[in-house]
């Protein structure tokens, strides 16, 4: 039975590679760096709906696309017999390199802000050497905010029990979901999040994801391998009910619109892979997609404050700079990879994961 609920190796590693470059794009958009404003020039308005449309509407199934592709591969084979066996493997895949992310951004903009040039050219904050502020950063991503992501599926792995049980029946299943569905829709829980833990309560939309995924990876395996004419029409179909969902949301601000954007799409891309991602992706970015998730911010970061420190502030060096980082930075990080998988392997195996 396990050996039957196993997905495409080739299919999910240039899937994840492509929903990697995604959450790189998020993160490339710099309207508010540049003074880019939609009641501008023609140039302005182009650039400013431009990257909107990539970084604000595309890129955006990124992140639940990863939770329920994280759901999925978790529970096809999962019972709670394997349960100290899963929390092993996600010690080493998650919980260490989700501290030693952690500390080497602390580690690295503390010392890059002692440096005063530093410090001056790239408009770097200072940051203090604290007990509080140090544990806040290795165990809540204070200063890697974009682990978030992270920090959400270690809470999800702890209560994968709990998980379980509530999906291990269909219809409880079901209800499960539909609840989480009406939590976020009706954000009751949004001010306890915000103001009580400070982010660190469970996101409700990724849950939901991580559950939606889960759900089928345990009940549905199958469908999740399904191919076809007609599976492919009806994914490009659902890729643009999910743009008409985006537009509802973007015009009412109702949750739900934005939660249905996000499922829709997220399913129908995975669908629509085949047809819409004719080259198949080199796997030296297929194979290192954790480590791109987890270095992008810093080096993006990096390059977006030197750009910024010598450019001039217009809507076209804008448009330059979004167009030029995210191939900057995925080469960047390639290379970096080439080097310490070839004189740093043990290190490296940490960074990425243990993939």
């Amino acid at each position: 039975m396990e050996n039957e609920r196993v997905i495409d190796r080739k299919k999910m590693l240039g899937y994840s590679a492509v929903l990697s470059i995604l959450v790189v794009l998020i993160h490339t958009e710099n309207l508010a760096n540049f003074s880019v404003s939609p009641d501008g020039s023609l140039l302005d308005r182009f650039v400013y709906f431009f990257e909107r449309f990539i970084s604000g509407n595309i890129a955006k199934i990124g992140v639940p696309s990863f939770f329920m592709l994280s759901g999925v591969l978790f529970y096809r084979d999962f019972d709670l017999k394997k349960y100290p066996e899963k929390m092993k493997k996600r010690f080493f895949s998650l919980l260490i390199p989700f501290f030693l992310w952690n500390f080497f951004r602390f580690a690295f903009f503390y010392a890059l802000g002692k440096w005063d040039i530093a410090g001056r050219f790239l408009s770097i904050n200072p940051i203090y050497f604290t007990t509080q502020n140090l544990i806040n950063s290795i165990f809540f991503y204070k200063y890697n905010l974009g682990y978030w992501f992270m920090y959400q599926l270690i809470l999800y792995t702890i209560l994968s029990p709990l998980i379980y049980i509530l999906l291990k029946n269909k219809k409880v299943a079901v209800l499960s979901l539909i609840a989480l569905f009406v939590v976020f829709s009706t954000d009751v829980l949004g001010e306890l999040s915000l103001n009580v833990f400070r982010g660190r309560f469970i996101q409700i939309d990724g849950l939901f994801h991580y559950m939606f995924g889960a759900f089928f990876g345990m009940h549905y395996f199958d469908i999740v391998n399904k191919k076809g004419k007609n599976v492919t029409s009806w994914a490009l179909f659902g890729i643009l009910l999910g743009q008409a969902l985006f537009i509802a949301f973007n015009r009412t601000h109702i949750l739900a619109f934005y939660l249905l954007f996000c499922t829709v799409s997220s399913v129908s891309f995975w669908y629509a892979y085949d047809a819409l991602v004719k080259r198949e992706i080199t796997t030296k970015i297929s194979t290192i997609t954790f480590f791109i998730y987890s270095a992008h911010g810093t080096v993006l970061e990096l390059l977006q404050a030197m750009f910024g420190a010598l450019v001039p502030k217009n809507s076209a060096f804008a448009l330059f700079e979004y167009l030029l980082l995210p191939a900057l930075t995925l080469t960047i990080l390639v290379l970096v990879s080439l080097f310490l998988k070839k004189y740093m392997n043990g290190i490296w195996r940490v960074l990425n994961g243990s993939r």
